[in-house]
């Protein structure tokens, strides 16, 4: 699928603007704080209806009740955001037409490359939940529906520990940790099994960019026993009750769980120079960018945030090979620097005239 045109209506620094994107590599070109990265992330927000830096209320111009996206391919896909009576309420349409998120997630595949992909790294263990779950809920509509269920069981949950009385209250908790747990297993599932993707590729890509072999491993940390991971976790919630009683809310589970990253053997931040980093996480991007491809049977979309000025000379160049048969946009400061280098096709959005 290749974007023909974006439409941006109240979304970040945009009042309203059109932009024709290149079939190959478009451009986005202009000096800091002048609307590159939002253009961007617009692309981002429709394909998964979230920002991947901002809360949704701050994805409407300040001042307005409500954004529009439009991006027009061979369907043309809209989301809409308004402030509504319980927060910010999405609609989504294709071709006039109005879909749910799990009906919609996936018709856009993007993979977003920027600078704070170094975090998954050295970020906090959200960092790394929310990464799988995007590639999960991008390849998989099913996975995205049982994080829809696990979240809503979740949130009653807590509600009741909230709010206990020893009355009736461990039979009324323990009917949403059946739910819960099955909910829970699944989800352990499928990031597992993502991960023994991941994996797989890994140390190949590494290799490729490095020019030499390196150990790599991602391991999952589960709040409870994996190997039998349904029946410890529903075990566990009972046993943790006076623990998560005390806290008021639920204190094992996926919500919390993370994933580490070994590298030559030992943990990745004790041993990797920064350099190290850079391609690891370039691999890791690439390895999502591979499995997307293959579950899903579509070329994603490439959104690249500024991190040529992040990467070397060699790393650059390998990153451009693989661009090659991708509809690509890239953020830049210095287009002269970055189509010397692309030498393809291309377009360039000035966002400094675009703004509204």
């Amino acid at each position: 699928m290749t974007i023909r045109e974006l439409e941006l209506t109240n979304f970040r620094s945009y009042v309203t603007a059109k932009f024709e994107l290149h079939p190959a590599v478009t451009l986005v070109v202009g000096p800091n704080a002048s609307g590159k990265t939002n253009l961007l992330e617009s692309l981002y927000v429709l394909a998964s209806t979230r920002s991947f830096r901002a809360k949704d209320r701050d994805l409407i111009r300040h001042g307005e009740d409500y954004m529009r996206i439009v991006a027009t391919s061979d369907v043309e896909y809209a989301l809409g955001a308004a402030h509504g009576n319980v927060g910010i309420e999405k609609r989504i349409t294709h071709d006039g037409v109005k879909r749910t998120q799990v009906a919609h997630v996936g018709h856009i595949q993007v993979t977003l490359f920027e600078p704070t992909d170094l975090l998954l790294v050295s970020g906090a263990p959200e960092g790394r939940r929310k990464y799988l779950d995007f590639i999960l809920c991008q390849t998989d509509r099913g996975y995205l529906k049982t994080l829809q269920l696990y979240r809503r069981v979740l949130k009653h949950r807590n509600a009741l520990l909230d709010g206990f009385e020893v009355s009736g209250g461990r039979d009324q908790i323990f009917t949403w940790d059946i739910q819960l747990a099955e909910l829970a297993l699944e989800i352990y599932q499928q990031r597992t099994r993502l991960l023994d993707n991941l994996n797989s590729a890994l140390p190949h890509l590494y290799a490729d960019i490095a020019g030499a072999a390196e150990q790599l491993e991602l391991t999952y940390q589960p709040s409870v026993n994996g190997d039998a991971y349904g029946d410890a976790f529903l075990e566990t919630l009972a046993r943790n009750l006076p623990r998560d009683l005390a806290a008021g809310f639920t204190t094992i589970g996926p919500h919390r769980e993370d994933f580490t990253i070994s590298f030559k053997n030992s943990p990745v931040e004790a041993v990797a120079s920064r350099g190290e980093v850079r391609t690891l996480v370039l691999s890791l991007k690439l390895a999502e960018l591979d499995y997307a491809e293959k579950q899903t049977k579509l070329r994603p979309l490439l959104l690249l945030d500024d991190v040529f000025s992040e990467l070397d000379r060699d790393r650059r160049g390998y990153l451009i090979e693989r661009l090659r048969d991708h509809q690509t946009v890239i953020t830049t400061t210095d287009a002269d620097a970055v189509t010397r280098e692309i030498g393809a096709g291309h377009k360039i959005i000035h966002t400094e005239l675009n703004r509204v």
